[in-house]
Formats: C-alpha cells, sequence, structure tokens
C-alpha cells in the first residue's frame, strides 16, 4: 500500500502531465496558479491554509494532500493546521470530519504528530 506522500505524487503529477497536454491553455492556467499563492495581502502559508480548509469542504483528497503539505512547507505549524481543521469542522460537520481524517494521517506519516500517541 502506497502511502499519502507517494498518492499525492502520483495525483499531482497526473495533474500536471494533464496541464502540460494542454499546451498554451495549461501554461495560463499554471501561470495564474502560481501568482494565486505568492504573497500578497494575504501571505503564501496563510493562503495554503485557507486552500486547505476549501478542500476539506469540497472532499478532494489531492487538494487536501497537496494544500495541507504546502502550508506546512509555507511554514504552518501543527496548531495552525489544527485549528483550520477546527474551523473546517464546524463549517462542514461529520462529512468535513472524514475528510480531516486525511489530515490526521498525513501529520503522522510525516511524523507531526505521535502517531502511537493513541
Amino acid at each position: 500500500m502506497k502511502n499519502l506522500r507517494e498518492e499525492y505524487n502520483q495525483i499531482s503529477d497526473n495533474f500536471w502531465e494533464l496541464i502540460d497536454w494542454q499546451g498554451e491553455q495549461g501554461k495560463l492556467y499554471q501561470a495564474h496558479y502560481n501568482k494565486t499563492y505568492e504573497s500578497g495581502v494575504l501571505d503564501t502559508k496563510t493562503k495554503r491554509l485557507m486552500a486547505m480548509g476549501a478542500a476539506i469542504v469540497m472532499g478532494c483528497k489531492g487538494c487536501i494532500l497537496g494544500q495541507t503539505q504546502k502550508a506546512i512547507d509555507a511554514g504552518a505549524t501543527l496548531n495552525e493546521i489544527m485549528e483550520t481543521c477546527s474551523v473546517m469542522l464546524s463549517l462542514g460537520g461529520t462529512m468535513a470530519g472524514s475528510k480531516i481524517s486525511i489530515v490526521m494521517e498525513l501529520l503522522k506519516e510525516i511524523g507531526m504528530i505521535d502517531a502511537d500517541k493513541n
């Protein structure tokens, strides 16, 4: 069985292959995507936490994995990730809660949460 990071890498690779296949349209999308997450009024970390929250509510596993990792890469702490998840649980109820389990499993996999603690 693949770990979540391997699963995300496969999803991401396939997604970006599609974007590349689209030629000029794909290049425009990629430029928009990259520009979206640059620091502006909101910093990159905040934007990635927002995107992680939206992915949780929308239920997109690849987006949840990617945005969680990108939030961490942008400096998000365990507490910031968990608080974002709490807001999404408040907003999305048990359906969001089931998707938060993906975040929790990734955090265990990368060692941000002690998997043996429970």
